[in-house]
């Protein structure tokens, strides 16, 4: 079955697992919806996420998400690619595998950016 962007509509749990070590604790995991490939969202933290999704293949997506922490708290900062805290916007870039079980679909990978990875898993609620 060829994976098309529309299959991959629907609510998803986000979760992560990160090497990160930094002072400010990461809060983006949370509960996303992806309609034709985009998904917006706040996280606990008050940052908007901002992703937009690619098939590349029936088994990969590539996965490009902006943080935008201009809604969090002014000590609420991110790491940039150069691991300097930021209360800038930072993007994120990823190709995920697609694994897929009749309407089950998960999407895993990992996002590196400067010295931190982060691994991501998105699973398709019920």
């Amino acid at each position: 079955m060829t994976l098309k962007l529309e299959d991959l509509n629907g609510k998803y749990r986000v979760t992560t697992i990160s090497d990160y070590q930094g002072p400010v604790p990461m809060k983006s995991d949370g509960i996303t919806e992806i309609k034709n490939g985009q998904t917006q969202r706040t996280d606990a933290a008050g940052v908007k996420w901002t992703t937009q999704l690619a098939v590349m293949s029936d088994g990969e997506v590539k996965l490009t998400s902006t943080a935008d922490p201009g809604g969090a708290s002014k000590d609420f900062l991110l790491t940039s690619e150069t691991g300097e805290l930021t209360h800038d916007p930072v993007v994120y870039t990823a190709v995920l595998k697609v694994s897929r079980k009749d309407n089950a679909i998960r999407l895993s990978g990992t996002i590196q950016h400067g010295k931190i990875s982060t691994v991501i898993t998105m699973a398709k609620m019920a």
